[in-house]
């Protein structure tokens, strides 16, 4: 199905606040406990600042995804973001930001480029200042299945974080699933509206961008440790502006 439309504790064990190296390998991490509140907002305001939520969302750097539409955009570059090629954010429209104290930003995307299945890159006006967090993409070891079954943190278009589990990995695809046993805190079906919102792999202290959503259930899109998406990415970012790079996480 193509979503084509528009449509943990406060003493955060999982403490990927700081982003600020270069990741390592991939802990056990202490996730929410079921129906701990999922929203990374107290209070939203797409063009002001907003207010932050205190609970275990707080643990994780949103400030690098823009949620003041539905067609979510994310950072991979401070001036380079990845959309759903299928709900892609038109041209001049707004692209907020809010840090992690809630400053909030603002840019235009003045550029696209394809990547590989429904992945669409685009370039921002101006760069983004560091307290903005662009995600790197995973290196993942040839096999991929090191991956199966590991925690994602999964958003959506309402600003919510969720922990699925990771189903499967295809040729240049990922697919998630739910928790059964509920140890995971909220999990949601995925639907109209929520194409193009990331999802990220904690490694060490890093998010690293896994996936954009294609599909409802559970969810599944692009995966951004397939070989040929990342080089559709790379060519993307080097054909609109060659000054940025992406970054690397590995995974084990």
């Amino acid at each position: 199905m193509m979503i084509n439309q528009v449509c943990v504790s406060l003493a955060l064990a999982v403490c990927v606040s700081s982003c600020g190296s270069s990741g390592g390998p991939s802990g056990s991490p202490v996730l929410p406990p079921p129906s701990a509140p999922p929203g990374i907002f107290k209070s939203y305001r797409a063009h002001r600042d907003s207010s932050m939520a205190k609970g275990w969302t707080q643990g994780f750097d949103m400030s690098g995804v823009s949620f003041n539409d539905t067609r979510t955009v994310t950072l991979i570059t401070p001036r380079h973001v990845v959309m759903a090629k299928h709900y892609a954010r038109p041209a001049f429209a707004p692209v907020v930001f809010h840090d992690r104290n809630g400053k909030f930003i603002q840019r235009k995307i003045i550029g696209f480029s394809a990547g590989a299945g429904d992945v669409m890159v685009g370039l921002l006006d101006e760069p983004v200042p560091s307290n903005y967090r662009p995600y790197p993409l995973p290196a993942v070891a040839a096999d991929a299945s090191v991956l199966l079954d590991r925690p994602v943190i999964v958003s959506d278009q309402h600003r919510n974080l969720f922990i699925h589990l990771i189903a499967g990995v295809g040729t240049g695809t990922i697919a998630f699933k739910h928790d059964k046993t509920e140890s995971h805190g909220w999990s949601k079906n995925l639907v109209v509206g929520d194409s193009g919102n990331p999802s990220f792999l904690i490694v060490g202290n890093e998010l690293v961008l896994l996936e954009t959503h294609t599909t409802g259930g559970p969810g599944a899109g692009p995966y951004f440790g397939d070989p040929a998406v990342q080089q559709s990415v790379r060519q993307a970012v080097q054909k609109l502006d060659p000054a940025y790079q992406i970054r690397m996480v590995t995974v084990r």
